[in-house]
């Protein structure tokens, strides 16, 4: 990991010794494209983390109490046990892609330790794949970018394009077995796809007395419920059994939508789904994903056609997972006139200011903008105040990740790998913000959609956006206790809040708050398992028992069961109202 000074600390010494060479005569290429590619502009939205022992989320803002022991980073099985049976609360930790400490941290005292699984039988080595039983043994140290990548290599005369999992994630970029206890998505209605926990067939877990053991769906049906989503409440996942499937093609459509356009195909997918079941929900939308870029109302949708394993169409490598970007020269951005917008300088009490005067704004601009702004910041801070996120115009942020967008995900024909929405985590580790996912039943997302509109219109919510909401639509998934769409498929909308970490003071994005609140009391909106739950208002919070009724319960008695010394209990709020792990009303 680098911090972001040092990012801008390099960026100047490039700069200093191209431009001494260039005095000498020497040709100097540009700056590499991991270090200059588009999303170096968010560099001016950064925030820093001060690194230390303990576990934080990726992003560093969501930090575990000091008080814990130091991590530790077993690299094998007989290492994991042992630490579980050593330590009085424990907690099996990943790549840290989610936005509370609940998730991610052992308690909050020096009996805590907190077990990164990172460096767990690293390498493909570890992986087995059984081809009679079209599944895949996976480390808990995978990412599911490897595993992708790994699968797409399994070419032979009987899968000529190799295997995949049917759906995957926007985030690939995080461990494979965290992302299915939190039921991380993409937008998948087959009946073979869905969450990536529906794509599970075995579970090797270590479980509170330290002993390793084997889950499969056909073994242990009733355990596999509760522990496809787990959260980590139920033990440490050691190895993920993941169903896989005969690669292929995929013709990828994309199409240019407005919020009326939006609305009216959620409407459509409620009436399918109401009318004629959601057979025929999937038939007309299985992974159709949408970008809602909400300053601008401006929408983008993207379609999906299998081609068959045998397809001879030339398949496209998408690149932003290798960095493998265009490397333009200049970045197009929307047009800002140097009298449109003048930022306010970060520093309290100055009347200095800062401007972009310069169309188009080149690479080096940006980067030279970005350490004005970062050498002006109060380094005492651990979040930052950037007047750019904040000042800049909402429509001009939209703008330009549309753009952006445009150019990550265009039409064409896509090896299954590189079809699907997915994000390349370059770049996004510089920028600090929170990310929620509200998932709102299918039945009345319809509804849901034109009375999220009108309340962001009379509240002025759009202001409160940078980046697109993402939309997508998961299948019913009635064999997992803590699913989202345990009763029935649902819409699931994903809220970053870009601007809260840049805001001085006490200060917080407080309309995106309230649209977060306005969606859990008016539209059934669940939370997903990952995302952000504590900065809601606390009527908003997580609610087990209101969200999951009967299963809620169900889930508990797996609990008393498998962890009777709650040492898998972890932070979620320990001592405080906000403790979610409560079953005493069932």
């Amino acid at each position: 990991w680098r911090t972001t000074q040092e990012v801008l600390g390099a960026a100047a010494r490039r700069r200093s010794t191209r431009n001494a060479r260039q005095g000498g005569g020497e040709q100097v290429d540009a700056m590499p494209t991991k270090d200059r590619g588009v999303w170096a502009v968010l560099l001016l939205v950064t925030a820093w983390c001060r690194f230390a022992q303990c576990w934080k989320n990726y992003q560093g803002q969501w930090p575990c109490k000091p008080e814990l022991k130091d991590d530790v980073y077993p690299e094998n099985l007989e290492e994991v046990k042992e630490l579980v049976k050593q330590n009085r609360y424990v907690k099996g930790v990943g790549s840290g892609h989610s936005w509370d400490s609940y998730i991610g941290c052992a308690g909050t005292t020096s009996e805590a330790v907190n077990i990164v699984m990172t460096e767990f039988e690293k390498g493909d080595r570890h992986v087995d794949l059984d081809l009679d039983d079209m599944s895949i043994k996976v480390p808990a140290s995978m990412m599911t970018r490897d595993l992708l990548r790994y699968l797409d290599e399994q070419r032979s005369d009987q899968y000529p394009r190799g295997l995949s999992l049917r759906s995957y994630p926007w985030w690939i970029d995080q461990t494979l077995c965290g992302a299915v206890a939190t039921g991380t998505h993409g937008s998948s209605m087959h009946e073979d796809g869905g969450s990536l926990s529906s794509q599970v067939r075995c579970l090797g877990m270590v479980l509170a007395d330290g002993e390793y053991k084997k889950f499969c769906e056909d073994t242990h049906p009733e355990e596999m419920q509760a522990l496809r989503v787990s959260a980590g409440r139920l033990g440490i996942i050691a190895h993920c059994f993941m169903k896989v499937i005969p690669s292929e093609n995929v013709r990828v459509s994309r199409q240019a939508l407005n919020r009326r356009g939006l609305i009216r195909d959620v409407e459509t997918m409620e009436e399918l789904f109401t009318s004629r079941g959601e057979g025929a929900l999937a038939r007309r939308f299985d992974n159709t994903q949408y970008a809602w870029f909400v300053p601008t109302d401006s929408v983008q949708k993207w379609t999906y056609e299998l081609q068959g394993t045998r397809s001879t169409n030339q398949s496209l490598n998408r690149g932003i997972g290798s960095y493998n970007l265009s490397n333009p020269e200049t970045v197009e951005l929307p047009e800002l006139r140097a009298d449109q917008m003048v930022c306010e300088n970060v520093t309290e009490g100055s009347n200095e200011t800062l401007s972009l005067e310069r169309q188009p704004v080149s690479m080096e601009d940006l980067m030279e903008l970005a350490e004005e702004a970062m050498s002006r910041q109060d380094n005492s801070s651990s979040t930052a105040r950037d007047p750019l996120l904040l000042n800049l115009p909402p429509s001009w942020w939209s703008d330009r990740i549309e753009n952006l967008f445009l150019r990550w995900y265009p039409s064409g024909t896509f090896s299954y790998k590189d079809a699907f929405l997915q994000n390349p985590t370059s770049g996004t580790e510089y920028t600090t913000y929170d990310q929620y996912e509200y998932s709102v039943p299918i039945s009345s997302a319809g509804r849901c959609m034109r009375r999220m509109a009108r309340f962001i219109d009379r509240n002025q919510v759009s202001s409160a956006f940078r980046s697109p909401v993402l939309v997508r639509l998961v299948k019913a998934e009635n064999n997992i206790l803590l699913s989202n769409t345990r009763d029935e498929p649902r819409l699931y909308m994903n809220v970053n809040d870009d601007l809260s970490y840049n805001m001085r003071g006490d200060q917080e994005n407080e309309p995106l708050r309230e649209l977060g609140h306005f969606l859990r009391n008016n539209c059934d909106a669940r939370l997903h398992w990952g995302k952000t739950k504590s900065t809601l208002p606390r009527s908003s919070d997580l609610d087990g028992e209101g969200d999951y009724q009967d299963t809620w319960c169900d889930f508990g008695r797996f609990v008393s069961q498998l962890d009777p010394t709650k040492k898998f209990a972890g932070d979620a709020g320990r001592g405080s109202s906000r403790y979610y792990w409560d079953w005493s009303e069932c």
